[in-house]
């Protein structure tokens, strides 16, 4: 037997209940592993109230990034073996969250966990970098000359955009709703922290890049924020919104992207992680990152797997976030 989250009937972190299950084999090209540690996400929000890219048949396993040891293997496993450390990739995985004491994944949405990276650290890698490296480097091919308008840059999305941008040798605007978290943008990598709540937003973009405008918003907020930036688009720039965290409507802003020839894209890792060469693509870059040190995971708080319940209280709270939130099993 095993414990496992799972979410039951309900629309918020009241459905989510810690079930003892029979622990099975995996079979084909399945991979158990032990998990050590699992990270939280924003998208676990979204499923529990059915507004997702795909929904659950209740109750289910649940959760996208966990990190641990592998123990067992399905007999068409090829290229895993019992006994390596792994971090799971997000994908469409209906029936395999990874929220527990075991998590069951295929062999191709397993990633290596490099030496230098603890399991803690590991639970935090790859939705924000992956999900940042494909909009960054595969839709938007960032730049050396690109301001990159980073929305809430404190977090563990924020910061791995951030530590992506910079690595391409582009200028890092950072936001956050005050300047509480302005000195942690900037020990994150940000080269400039905006505001949102205390300042003109495009006027403050404009003035930071000499009047180019930002030609990449990355966005997991929507809603107002959106309109507070728009008209600070570089030409042809590109918004992409990859969450909700506003929880009020975003609204396109027709005129703004018609003035910069510009383009607003809903954008999730779900879109990439599919193909066979942008996910080698980008688990190669992440990898590499990692183990040289130029990409290096924050973790805000680790919770008792027995203490779940206040990891998802603080993940709701969202007050004063730095990096991920993490469980340890």
């Amino acid at each position: 037997m095993a414990r496992f989250l799972r979410i039951h009937e309900g629309d918020n972190i009241d459905c989510i209940r810690m079930d003892e299950l029979q622990l099975r084999e995996p079979v084909g090209d399945e991979v158990r592993v032990r998990v050590e540690a699992f990270g939280l996400n924003y998208g676990d929000l979204d499923l529990m109230a059915d507004d997702y890219p795909f929904t659950l048949e209740r109750p289910s396993l649940f959760g996208d990034e966990a990190a641990g040891v592998v123990d067992a293997v399905g007999p068409d496993v090829t290229t895993v073996a019992i006994g390596d450390r792994v971090g799971t990739l997000p994908w469409m995985n209906v029936g395999y969250g990874v929220n527990g004491e075991y998590a069951f994944c295929p062999e191709e949405y397993v990633a290596p966990t490099p030496d230098s990276v603890s399991s803690e650290q590991a639970a935090a890698i790859w939705v924000p970098y992956l999900t940042a490296y494909y909009a960054l480097h595969t839709a938007a091919g960032v730049t050396p000359d690109d301001f990159v308008l980073n929305c809430a840059a404190s977090s563990s999305a924020g910061i791995g955009a951030t530590q992506i941008a910079k690595l391409a040798g582009a200028t890092v605007i950072g936001t956050s709703r005050t300047m509480a978290n302005a000195d942690f943008i900037s020990e994150t990598g940000a080269d400039y922290v905006i505001a949102t709540g205390e300042e003109d937003v495009a006027a403050r973009i404009l003035e930071i890049s000499d009047g180019r405008g930002a030609r990449i918003a990355y966005d997991p907020i929507g809603g107002p924020l959106t309109q507070q930036y728009a008209d600070a688009l570089a030409d042809r720039g590109i918004i992409f919104l990859y969450g909700t965290m506003a929880n009020l409507p975003t609204v396109v802003p027709i005129n703004e992207l018609i003035n910069h020839r510009a383009i607003m894209q809903p954008h999730s890792v779900y879109q990439y992680i599919d193909d066979p060469e942008l996910r080698a693509e980008g688990i190669a870059f992440v990898h590499d990152g990692l183990a040289d040190g130029r990409l290096q995971p924050v973790v805000d708080r680790v919770f008792d797997f027995d203490d779940y319940r206040s990891a998802f209280e603080y993940q709701v709270a969202a007050v004063g976030r730095r990096g991920k939130i993490v469980i340890r099993t």
